[in-house]
């Protein structure tokens, strides 16, 4: 079952919808227009009740002001571009820089900060939204499709994209994860694993670094599940310099990305992709804010698993291509499955 409903208008009056997608078990999902974002997941516990766990505002205002890209979707290019800038084709292409030296998640108007447009399509849903040339200094005109669907406690989300020009692309859902619930504390005790015997290590200004590492030996090696707190008491100097937890890339094998269980509820989240890497990160950047229903969130309160492309790949030739042709489309997917 699908339901529409009005969240709000903006400045420039544009109205915005939610969608709630309720699958056969009475659990949901609600997504926005505003940036293609995951507002709630509610999904049963060990307790028989249902949990929202994924974090989040009330409000639409709050979503525009957000800093911190709560259940967004993001592009055109997700995580750091090296420099802001890249060549392609022979033509060099500035980008804006807002981390620093670096672009971050598409720039300061990334796709988290746009309204898409949106049908529903028997029991999907159907965002699209359209990216002009230059667009935040990336060629081409650019458009994105994401088909939304929810059933036994799947969220599958389709991406579908094509520009008319080449260019680098990277789309990525940015929900913060916190299995216990929303608004519940740390996240620190989940159990985790990750399918990936390499990683990216990272500088201080959280770029990903060529080449890949093993992370054999390291508080980076999620092959076997282990709660995260097990690898940020390690005081790793890269651990230290990401904020004191996780903001590093996977190189996953497979496409079962991850798995997550909350230590309160028992729910377990099990990640799927079609993409190469996946982004950990543990939330160490939250800070205080104030979420949903009154909810305050602090550092290390909810994690995300942003499957994706390696970042800051159209400088570094080693990590595979992520360059889309003119005129041929590119199929990924991601898939959040909830059970306990």
């Amino acid at each position: 079952m699908i339901e529409k409903s009005l969240f709000g208008v903006l400045s420039n009056g544009r109205q915005v919808h939610n969608y709630t997608l309720t699958d056969e078990n009475g659990q949901s999902v609600v997504m926005s227009e505003y940036g293609c974002a995951i507002l709630e997941i509610n999904v049963f516990g060990n307790d028989g009740e249902l949990h929202d766990v994924a974090l989040g505002y009330d409000s639409l205002e709050e979503y525009v002001n957000d800093t911190r890209y709560f259940g967004v979707t993001v592009g055109r290019y997700a995580n750091r571009i090296a420099g802001g800038m890249f060549v392609l084709n022979g033509v060099k292409y500035r980008l804006p820089k807002n981390d620093g030296n670096n672009t971050l998640h598409g720039g300061f108007n990334g796709f988290g900060k746009r309204v898409f447009d949106s049908e529903c399509e028997n029991d999907t849903v159907i965002f699209t939204l359209k990216s002009p040339d230059l667009d935040e200094g990336f060629p081409g005109n650019f458009t994105l499709r994401v088909t939304v669907s929810f059933k036994g406690g799947r969220l599958h989300m389709g991406y579908e994209y094509v520009c008319d020009k080449d260019t680098p692309a990277n789309i990525t859902n940015h929900n913060y994860f916190n299995l216990n619930g929303h608004g519940r504390g740390s996240i620190l005790n989940h159990y985790v694993s990750i399918n990936a015997e390499r990683y990216c290590r990272a500088n201080d200004e959280l770029l990903a670094l060529a080449p890949c590492a093993d992370v054999e030996g390291t508080p980076f090696d999620f092959r076997n599940a282990r709660k995260i707190f097990s690898g940020v008491k390690s005081y790793s100097p890269e651990i230290i310099s990401a904020g004191g937890g996780y903001d590093h890339c996977y190189e996953i094998s497979g496409t079962k990305a991850a798995i997550a269980q909350g230590d309160v509820t028992g729910i377990k989240l099990e990640v799927f992709s079609n993409m190469p890497a996946m982004q950990f990160y543990t939330g160490n950047q939250i800070g205080h804010v104030r979420g949903k229903k009154g909810a305050i969130y602090n550092s290390f309160d909810g994690f995300a698993m942003e499957c994706q492309q390696f970042p800051n790949a159209i400088n570094e030739p080693s990590f595979p291509d992520c360059v889309i042709k003119a005129g041929q489309p590119v199929k990924s997917y991601i898939e959040y499955s909830f059970s306990r």
